[in-house]
């Protein structure tokens, strides 16, 4: 495999044995975790409790149609940035990086938790998704400070404190709105809040090999001028003008719009040409080598995770919608029944940390996740509006899977290439998957819209006419069930209350229905990441006592070191 070291970086990783006694335990050391602990908190905080509170939002700020953007802008802008910040901290130190992310994260929840309008709010997630491409480096921040062989365990370990927001995040924005007077904006003050711990550990604390350990005696402005310009504005730009046609199609415009055919096209242009040129062009400090996607276990992992991460996307987004076509429309409710998916995927990412290397064949552990994974995804076919109890053990089990799938491929991925390049292997992971996740959300809600339209239409009238509404009504019926209330039922014309039972229950079969034709459709997903995971190798005797990166500053007592010990290092 190519082990190659791209950026020609000096740092090299040192074996455990040659820390200083009680390392570990240091202020320093402590400190840096408990601070990317806070910094993975506020991802979830920044993300996961605003959108499942943008409706809310609207209602109060609003009405105002460019509400959703508010999640959008956070995805697009995390997602091409996260290659960048793990790129760039690979060549020039993560401190400052990670000190300007968590900073900008801050004044992000900021605007927004003072936001008086949506637009307001909307800028403010964009300096919240600039932070994002920042806070998603938490998984390998800290693993590159440990062992390889205790990467699985303390990540595990840093996915566990995220738990009351990554599992139950939709239940506290819901519990937030309907029980405080200050509702959705409450979400942004614990945003606040975890910034403004973590900015203080990081500045305190965080000492990581700065300029001088990875570059020894280029100057800054060498190293500046090495870098791959011209690949990050292809990469970028082409990036960015996929996932907005993704995000537009079907939503904002017709998938055959020109704005839509347009931004997708010039995009996956952008996309192409930046390849060539990463292959072409001879770079001292390519964006993204080329040897790294020539590396076959890297790239079946990756390919695993991002199919997979499609697969995974068919219970988050699909599940809370059938809960409320299909079982109750109370928001506490849903919140606490859409928890299932969330909780097995943290229960699974803590059952991949400490079982991933004591079981070994890491690579058929990645055959057999991806397996379940599918086999789950399709079991959801079976849900109707009898069968709840389905749709709860199939999302948990299968989010189980989906947990373990997450971690052991953040596991792997990092230790195919050097050490030096942890940043930008995990990085291309992340900004992978982010573009899958979005490609997923468009297939599924085109394959459900289309589905809804022809079988909602069809069922209902169907079963209204047999009940013995008059066929006149049915114009007014179709109306009424969009709309999907009491008053606009009552007004139609012959509706009566055993009809309208029986109209009820045709809307959720004719869901149930819809809901079956995605479930079905991810199973081919599914198949892929199976696939991809063969190709993939196993890991199991990169799991050593090598550890890529030393916090400076630590002295032969475990204790933080000089001011003068600090400087050694060197930080951009």
């Amino acid at each position: 495999m190519d082990q190659k070291n791209v950026g020609e970086l000096t740092a090299t990783p040192v074996d455990l044995d040659e820390l200083p006694a009680g390392y570990y335990c240091s202020k320093n050391f402590v400190g840096s975790l408990i601070a990317v602990c806070l910094m993975a908190i506020s991802l979830y905080l920044g993300y996961v409790l605003p959108v499942n509170s943008l409706s809310a939002i609207n209602a109060d700020l609003g009405p105002d149609p460019s509400y959703s953007l508010i999640s959008t802008v956070f995805t697009l802008i995390s997602g091409v940035g996260l290659l960048l910040v793990g790129r760039l901290g690979d060549l020039f130190g993560r401190r400052y990086i990670l000190i300007g992310g968590q900073l900008l994260g801050l004044i992000g929840a900021i605007v927004c938790a003072t936001a008086k309008t949506v637009p307001t709010v909307i800028g403010g997630s964009v300096l919240c998704g600039l932070a994002a491409a920042v806070q998603l480096t938490f998984s390998f921040v800290i693993a590159e400070l440990v062992p390889n062989r205790a990467r699985p365990v303390v990540n595990a370990g840093i996915f566990v404190t995220t738990l009351p927001f990554s599992a139950f995040g939709s239940l506290i924005a819901d519990l937030f709105i309907a029980n405080t007077a200050r509702s959705w904006r409450w979400t942004y003050y614990l945003n606040i809040i975890t910034c403004g711990l973590s900015i203080i550990l990081l500045v305190l604390f965080y000492f990581p090999p700065g300029w001088d350990a990875k570059r020894g005696n280029e100057s800054r402005v060498d190293g500046l001028k090495k870098f791959d310009y011209i690949g990050f504005l292809l990469y970028a730009g082409g990036l960015i003008l996929v996932l907005l046609g993704l995000s537009w199609g079907g939503t904002s415009y017709a998938w055959h719009s020109a704005h839509v055919v347009a931004v997708l096209v010039i995009g996956f242009v952008c996309l192409l040409a930046f390849a060539l040129y990463e292959i072409f062009v001879p770079l001292q400090q390519p964006l993204l080598p080329m040897s790294l996607l020539r590396n076959r276990g890297y790239a079946g992992a990756v390919c695993s995770a991002l199919v997979g991460n499609m697969v995974y996307f068919s219970m988050s987004l699909l599940w809370p919608t059938a809960i409320t076509a299909l079982y109750t429309t109370d928001t506490i409710k849903t919140g606490w029944l859409s928890i299932s998916t969330g909780t097995g995927v943290i229960v699974g990412e803590v059952a991949a940390g400490i079982l991933m290397k004591p079981v070994g064949y890491t690579k058929y552990q990645l055959i057999i996740t991806t397996l379940m994974i599918t086999a789950f995804s399709g079991a959801l076919a079976s849900i109707n509006q009898y069968r709840q109890a389905y749709g709860i053990a199939f999302t948990a089990i299968g989010g189980f899977w989906v947990g373990y799938l997450e971690l052991i491929t953040i596991i792997m991925c990092p230790l195919y290439c050097s050490p030096q390049d942890i940043g930008l292997a995990s990085g291309f992971l992340g900004s992978a998957k982010q573009v899958a996740g979005t490609i997923a959300t468009a297939i599924y809600v085109a394959i459900l819209d289309n589905r809804i339209a022809v079988d909602l239409p069809r069922d209902v009238s169907a079963t209204a006419v047999n009940a013995g509404l008059p066929s006149s009504s049915l114009t007014d019926l179709l109306e009424a069930v969009s709309a999907g209330t009491t008053a606009a039922y009552d007004a139609v014309p012959g509706m009566t209350a055993s009809i309208l039972g029986k109209v009820t229950e045709a809307v959720k079969t004719a869901y149930s229905q819809s809901f079956r034709t995605v479930f079905l459709a991810s199973i081919a997903f599914g198949g892929l990441s199976v696939i991809a995971a063969c190709f993939a190798e196993g890991v199991d005797a990169r799991f050593t006592k090598d550890v890529a990166a030393k916090l400076r500053g630590v002295d032969g007592d475990g204790k933080g070191g000089s001011e003068e010990k600090l400087k050694d290092g060197g930080e951009v």
